[in-house]
């Protein structure tokens, strides 16, 4: 049986593990108070109903007077795929902490359990699409993009001429459609580094959640003629305490025709004048999909993308794990077959990559102070990891990053190229 208390913080402060549906009530109640009734369904619906999440993936800090949950920090398992490597990734799906209690430390205090609960699941990243800045402290850093894309005002998205008809449609996504949207999401995230994976049962979930969920998401077919030819996904309200949450979103699309985009961006339109209060549509990808291509000629404005705020638990073991990509690349560049090592010092530890005849033999630790190849500040090293920048932009960027030599470099640039990515969140 879990054991709920984990330790005594103050006199009157403990940390926990939730343990029973009591625990999570105190837990609702503590995020409701701090995100407001606007959330309350979505924080319900992923607190008791998102399918796999139990009990002890929530931490929180009880106030053994009152017997309120007065902080908490959730864990959300997942799986992403590193250019099709399956990678285990925990995110931070809900935190918040009761204003009274603030500036304690009580967040620091559940960060370093999550952290301990994610290595026990076997998570090699951790990440959260959180607020600016605050989980630098924890050790994240902005690694992948998240929304940008374009945006646009009803008068920039065209109507059909006067009796022109369109041979394209949307429709709701029904639950036999889920082979063919599968289909679809895998031809969307074809060629890029690092996506998500999105298990029929969480779409499900996601769509389902209740209508006043700020959450809750709508999918449709696009056809042609009856025909279906892609999907669109759109946020299936409008939240009003910020412009990100106003008008349109569409956050996932994969229509591959340019005129069945322009019907995607009609649809769109009719929903904003109809039903929003802010009358504009987004489309919340910064891939280079022919949706935003759409937009970008109608006119619409380029949103710069926010970004997933991510930590690498072990390093060792996620260079290890995307070893048979870094052996792609290496076979498909004029390195092939190369026997050579590849040391990185994070200025708190340094590993040693093994490279035998273009395969990767091992990764291991070196004795500290070891002269190396590549030196990056562990905050940055994600980044070059991940496809997000190259060494070039690093060294630009911090002075803390260099590399030994010219043969070192070029070996890093084919190891880890800048690649485009997306992560669809799962929440």
């Amino acid at each position: 049986m879990l054991k709920s208390l984990l330790r005594p913080l103050t006199s009157k402060l403990v940390l926990k593990r939730a343990a029973s549906s009591k625990d999570l009530e105190a837990i609702l109640a503590c995020h409701a108070a701090n995100f407001g009734a606007d959330d309350l369904a979505g924080l319900r619906a992923h607190i008791f109903s998102r399918p796999g999440q139990v009990p002890e993936n929530f931490i929180f800090v009880e106030d053994t007077e009152t017997g309120e949950a007065v902080s908490s920090v959730s864990f959300l398992p997942q799986t992403w795929t590193y250019e099709g490597i399956p990678l285990n990734v925990g995110e931070v799906g809900l935190v918040s902490t009761r204003p009274s209690y603030r500036h304690q430390g009580l967040v620091r205090e559940q960060f370093q359990e999550y952290h301990r609960l994610a290595l026990e699941r076997g998570c090699l990243l951790s990440a959260i699409a959180g607020i600016g800045y605050f989980y630098r402290q924890f050790g994240y850093e902005y690694c992948l993009p998240m929304g940008g894309g374009r945006r646009l005002r009803p008068e920039q998205i065209p109507e059909l001429k006067e009796g022109e008809a369109s041979p394209y449609r949307l429709r709701r996504a029904q639950a036999q459609d889920m082979p063919l949207l599968q289909r679809y999401y895998a031809e969307l995230v074809k060629g890029l580094c690092v996506s998500s994976i999105i298990p029929d049962e969480i779409w499900r979930y996601q769509d389902t959640q209740p209508e006043d969920s700020v959450d809750r998401k709508a999918t449709y077919i696009v056809e042609r003629e009856g025909i279906p030819l892609g999907y669109v996904r759109l946020m299936g309200r409008e939240t009003t305490h910020d412009d990100f949450g106003k008008g349109v979103r569409i956050v996932e699309a994969f229509v591959p025709q340019y005129k069945a985009c322009l019907e995607v961006l009609r649809f769109a339109k009719r929903l904003a004048l109809a039903e929003r209060q802010e009358r504009i549509v987004k489309v919340e990808m910064a891939l280079d999909i022919p949706l935003n291509q759409a937009a970008e000629m109608l006119g619409g404005e380029w949103q710069r993308p926010y970004g997933w705020q991510i930590r690498v638990i072990d390093p060792l073991r996620f260079l290890a794990a995307i070893g048979p990509a870094l052996e792609r690349r290496l076979e498909a560049s004029p390195l092939t077959g190369l026997s050579r090592d590849l040391t990185i010092s994070l200025h708190t530890e340094a590993l040693a990559l093994h490279f035998v005849q273009g395969h990767l033999g091992s990764v291991e630790r070196l004795a500290e102070g070891t002269r190396c190849d590549l030196t990056l500040p562990p905050n940055a090293a994600p980044m070059l990891w991940l496809g997000h920048r190259s060494l070039n932009e690093l060294m630009q960027w911090y002075p803390d990053t260099w590399c030994r030599n010219a043969e070192a470099k070029y070996l890093t640039d084919i190891l880890f190229p800048k690649r485009p990515s997306w992560i669809c969140s799962v929440f």
